[in-house]
């Protein structure tokens, strides 16, 4: 992606909320790059790899007879996740600053290439998984990740949660993003070239826990964005937050934050 057109916040002012991103998103992730054949040995191209936090995972499955490139456009969360891949004694993970368009990586040069909600971020998904599909070797394996707001929503029915999703609609229309791009990922790879991909869905929810909070939290990080696009104005903002804060300390309130769509499709 083009990161100045990311709307959300980058380096140590993303680092919690990419941490908990993880925390929710992370088992969930690793059960689908096992089942996509992630093993020993490979060589991994992880793209739009943010802090580097799936990065520093995948690195330590293919272990010192593998490698993993890791590519984001952010220099500042590419030093965040030099320094975690450095502390974790991690020699075979680098870091390459590129655009999910233009790699300038390798051809045919990896076992698996992986994105995590990246796709949700670019204004040309398509032209993305084209270039991540150059990447593999033949039979190679692509494995993406990604969400649809309609996976979002509280039981019982909640104002601030209904305010959200049309609130996420609206500054992705602003940016020429799509909110159900998630549901699109099979079509997309197969319009890439790829074939008979292997698809799961997956919902999660929580009745208590930080996680709640997790919408909240990237509400304020994409302020800015939002009301530059006219999608709210700061006090309403501040008025969704409050809400979505007071549904999080009621365990009675079941938060469904996202419905991802997982794919994987060998070249």
């Amino acid at each position: 992606m083009d990161d100045r057109k990311y709307i959300l916040a980058t380096g140590d002012r993303a680092v919690d909320r990419l941490k908990l991103l993880d925390e929710i998103f992370g088992p969930s992730t690793r059960e689908w790059l096992l089942s996509a054949g992630l093993r020993e040995g490979m060589t991994v191209a992880d793209i739009g790899c943010g802090t580097g936090l799936v990065a520093l995972w995948i690195a330590a499955q293919v272990g010192p007879s593998g490698s993993v490139v890791a590519v984001d456009t952010s220099a500042e969360q590419l030093g965040i996740a030099e320094q975690n891949a450095t502390a974790a004694g991690l020699k075979h993970l680098s870091f390459h600053r590129a655009t999910a368009y233009e790699t300038t990586l390798n051809r045919t040069d990896f076992d698996l290439v992986y994105s995590r909600f990246l796709t949700c971020h670019l204004t040309e998904p398509e032209k993305a998984l084209v270039e991540m599909r150059a990447l593999l070797k033949p039979g190679g394996v692509l494995v993406c990740e990604d969400h649809d707001d309609g996976g979002i929503f509280s039981q019982p029915q909640t104002p601030a949660y209904k305010r959200l999703v049309e609130i996420s609609q609206a500054v992705n229309r602003a940016h020429g993003l799509d909110s159900c791009i998630g549901l699109k990922l099979p079509r997309l790879l197969l319009q890439a070239g790829f074939q008979n991909p292997e698809v799961a869905v997956k919902q999660v929810a929580f009745l208590r826990g930080p996680a709640k909070r997790f919408w909240e939290i990237t509400l304020r990080e994409a302020a800015p964005a939002i009301i530059k696009a006219g999608a709210a104005t700061q006090t309403e903002l501040d008025s969704v937050c409050g809400e979505i804060r007071s549904v999080a300390d009621d365990d009675t309130t079941l938060v469904m934050l996202a419905r991802v769509t997982q794919v994987w499709a060998q070249k």
